[in-house]
């Protein structure tokens, strides 16, 4: 799909990054190049005090242009519509890549120019700039490749375009938690306020985001409608429809979701808390377990097959 091009533009976004919770997609990676940003921010005063030469100053320099790129790829993946965000995952993981590389580079060029005791705190960061992994989240990646399709078929002009558009649609709209009519809503505004800073040379933009809008007028409620049915169909299907923009308590744990990180109940625990239930109409044969959970039969016998024993909900040992 050479003809749309997947970019960021900086002008979209203000200087002030915004809470780690108003992230819409790509959540982890942001939070991972945010932990970076914040661990160089409090290095910089120090490196700056020593008043490195020529080269470490173009380093430090780097370092600060950096830092602004990253807060504003940050506040993009907070402010922007969700369909979008998906469509240029590819492009927000090379961000972050980026960064990741400039940060380790420009440490490296000045680690030599600094007393011994900062230069080992600046060779721990390069270490973890080394082993840090970004990749994009399963689900929003699957989105990511099934709206790239649609627009394909729609700069195409295929037959098929419209045809394939409400399943795709309603395939994005589940994997992204555009479930329920606040979430839709929001995601329509996101997207005519992208359109609103859109300049007069990106049409191809504007094109991307005119057949967003149009297919969530179209299909939307319609899709809505649906999962209403779900809902009512599959009364604990509510306990798992949202990520961050829906609040729902986790039994006999006592604590409130979104008030919790990912890494405080776990990437594992995160998934089965949020998605098992997104996959309601693929579920085959669900089974209820002895701790009250409902599974699909063959996640929660991968579950066992991997050596895992305890339930990421309720912290207990599952029977078999």
């Amino acid at each position: 799909m050479s003809e749309i091009i997947m970019w960021i533009d900086a002008a979209e976004v203000s200087e002030t990054p915004p809470s780690h919770h108003a992230i819409k997609v790509h959540h982890l990676m942001c939070m991972e190049l945010i932990q970076f940003v914040t661990r160089v921010s409090i290095l910089l005063p120090e490196i700056e005090a020593v008043r490195p030469g020529c080269s470490g100053t173009e380093a430090l320099c780097r370092l600060n242009s950096e830092i602004d790129k990253a807060k504003k790829l940050h506040q993009h993946c907070s402010e922007s519509s969700k369909l979008y965000l998906a469509f240029t995952g590819d492009t927000i993981l090379s961000r972050c890549k980026k960064s990741r590389n400039m940060f380790e580079q420009s440490l490296n060029q000045v680690q030599n120019m600094v007393p011994v005791s900062l230069a080992a705190e600046i060779l721990q960061l390069i270490a973890e700039l080394r082993g840090a992994i970004f990749s994009m989240d399963p689900s929003e990646e699957e989105a990511g490749k099934v709206i790239k399709e649609l627009l394909h078929r729609y700069v195409n002009s295929t037959d098929s375009a419209e045809e394939y558009a409400f399943e795709a649609i309603q395939v994005a709209m589940w994997k992204l938690h555009i479930t329920s009519l606040k979430a839709l809503s929001i995601e329509k505004r996101s997207i005519k306020e992208m359109m609103d800073r859109v300049g007069e040379g990106e049409t191809t933009k504007r094109r991307i985001l005119s057949i967003f809008l149009k297919l969530l007028n179209k299909h939307g409620k319609s899709i809505m409608t649906e999962q209403t049915h779900k809902e009512d169909s599959y009364p604990f299907y509510n306990q798992c429809e949202g990520r961050l923009e829906t609040t729902f308590y986790l039994p006999k744990v006592g604590v409130r979701l979104h008030s919790l990180y990912p890494t405080q109940i776990g990437l594992v625990g995160l998934y089965w808390v949020c998605r098992c239930c997104l996959y309601l109409r693929l579920m085959y044969g669900p089974v209820v377990i002895v701790s009250g959970q409902t599974y699909e039969r063959f996640r929660i016998q991968k579950w066992f097959a991997e050596g895992s024993d305890t339930c990421p909900i309720l912290s207990g040992v599952l029977g078999q």
